[in-house]
């Protein structure tokens, strides 16, 4: 019985390894079967245009187009085709991580291979940034236009910083002069897509001068974006193409200030007027019409001034000089020639300084003037300004006198001082020693400061240099300095006489109740020192 159930129990043992070893052969027969099928099947499904095309849309497409433009064992012209899906990727949150994939991947790649695929690219990069745009549909906004992908792709190449990917220089022309072409086309909506990778400045700042030759021509009405070229051009352009800026704006300008350009814009302000139920007297839509116009003008001559050129600054010279022009349009002129004018050219100073001394010169358009006066070199104007200080316009003497002590230094306080009106100085307005003072203070120091150079015409010189002199204290003295003064209080030499209302010799002083003030007219030296410097000097 024991024997039977040894034997029984043995038996049962080696039914049991038995069983094991079948199934394991039967895993093993299984693992076989599958790897070799597994094998057929990647033997058979060679990645082929078609997988190329649809990774461009899948989750791990990228991974696998880089893999393949990456791999020699894959068909050149499969390569060449993964990195096209590549660049052709839509972004992905706001984001060309196509072409990102693109340029690293080529990045890594020896140049002899680096070179075979871009050559392969090259062709359809070119064709499709020289497609034209896609035409919008009527009252539609302009479809998405396929070529940004193409340009990014072409700018990432060119500006890669870790290699160099386009070594060809012929292969490098070709595609800079896609990339400015590209950008002479839609201009006004390429300018400002934010879904590029690389803005259109950018890209023009990368290329230079080049970038910009052909945008002069793109300057052909008040839409044409005619600033932002005046912009690049004044920044990157050759004067070449800084003359053809000028010359465009400088026909525009003409345009816009014509009466067929009020006649052309009168429709669409009549128009703007109905939408917004307004119905002007025709005075008023004359009105409208000229406000308009004058504010197309001063942006455009605000892009005049951006690129200067000779011609440019003589167009704005005659438009400044002109008494039929208005007074806006004569401002705006005269800004657009700020630092334009040529310093070795004395035509230039004669014209401008005949314009400030000319007796219908608007205020505003004078001091315009003077302020382009003070831009030529001294030595140039500084006579002619003297003889504005003859002007029976004692305002004309003050911007003239202004413009002198900006541009002059300490050791010449004196020359200065001797063109001051002389005598009684009649017409002499209170303005003008107040203001002169400030000046002063302000001017290049060359051997003595200006307090020392100002200092003995207290007592020196004529009654409107004492005068100045006075006003320098009142501009710049510390309650410390009355002392100085103190001599001076009982000078009755009588302040000049003067009709104009704006120029009398008044000062604010205290009441009797100290609470408030009153304006006192001033009759002597002694009062403008005791009332109106020395309360000044205290104050500060």
């Amino acid at each position: 019985m024991v024997r039977f159930a040894l034997t029984r129990g043995t038996e049962g043992l080696m039914e049991r390894k038995n069983r094991r070893q079948f199934v394991s052969s039967l895993r093993i027969s299984a693992f076989v079967l599958a790897t070799a099928a597994f094998g057929a099947t990647v033997t058979a499904c060679r990645v082929n245009e078609s997988d190329v095309k649809r990774w461009g849309s899948t989750e791990h497409g990228p991974d696998k187009l880089a893999a393949v433009l990456m791999h020699d064992k894959y068909d050149l012209q499969l390569r060449v085709e993964a990195g096209l899906e590549l660049l052709r990727m839509k972004p992905r949150s706001g984001r060309r991580i196509g072409i990102t994939r693109l340029i690293e991947s080529l990045g890594q790649l020896s140049p002899e291979e680096r070179k075979k695929l871009i050559d392969g690219m090259l062709p359809q990069i070119l064709s499709q940034m020289k497609a034209p745009p896609p035409a919008a549909p009527p009252g539609q906004p302009p479809p998405l236009d396929p070529s940004f992908a193409y340009k990014d792709a072409a700018m990432a190449m060119l500006t890669y910083d870790k290699a160099v990917l386009v070594s060809d220089d012929v292969s490098r022309k070709q595609l800079t002069d896609a990339l400015i072409d590209w950008s002479q086309h839609d201009f006004e909506h390429r300018l400002d897509n934010s879904t590029q990778m690389f803005g259109m400045e950018q890209m023009m700042r990368t290329i230079g001068a080049p970038a910009v030759k052909g945008l002069p021509v793109l300057i052909s009405g008040e839409g044409s974006r005619y600033d932002r070229v005046a912009s690049l051009v004044a920044e990157l352009g050759d004067q070449q193409s800084k003359e053809a800026t000028a010359a465009k704006l400088v026909d525009l300008a003409k345009q816009t200030g014509s009466q067929a350009w009020l006649d052309k814009t009168k429709p669409s302000v009549e128009e703007a007027n109905r939408a917004s139920k307004i119905t002007p007297t025709p005075e008023q839509l004359q009105k409208q019409l000229a406000q308009y116009q004058e504010e197309a003008l001063t942006k455009i001559f605000a892009s005049i001034k951006k690129v200067g050129t000779r011609p440019a600054i003589d167009y704005c010279l005659s438009v400044a000089s002109d008494r039929t022009q208005n007074e806006k349009r004569r401002q705006a002129a005269l800004a657009a020639i700020e630092g334009r004018l040529d310093r070795s050219n004395p035509g230039d100073a004669e014209k401008v300084l005949a314009l400030a001394a000319a007796e219908d010169t608007p205020d505003s358009v004078r001091d315009l003037a003077f302020q382009r006066i003070g831009e030529m070199p001294r030595d140039q104007v500084v006579q002619k300004l003297y003889g504005l200080f003859n002007s029976h316009k004692w305002k004309v003497r003050w911007v003239a006198a202004g413009t002198v002590l900006r541009m002059s230094s300490t050791d010449q306080l004196g020359e200065f001082m001797s063109h001051l009106p002389g005598g009684l100085a009649p017409g002499f307005a209170m303005t003008e020693p107040l203001s002169y003072g400030g000046l002063i203070e302000k001017m290049t120091v060359k051997g003595r400061t200006p307090r020392e150079a100002v200092t003995p015409f207290l007592k020196e010189g004529n009654l409107a240099a004492r005068l100045t002199a006075l006003g320098f204290f009142y501009a710049t003295g510390k309650a410390a300095d009355t002392k100085v003064l103190v001599p001076l209080e009982a000078d009755r030499f009588p302040v000049p006489k003067t009709d104009d209302p704006e120029a009398k010799w008044q000062c604010e002083v205290p009441k009797a109740d100290g609470k408030e003030t009153e304006t006192k007219d001033i009759k002597d030296v002694g009062e403008f020192v005791r009332f109106c410097v020395t309360p000044a000097m205290k104050a500060r």
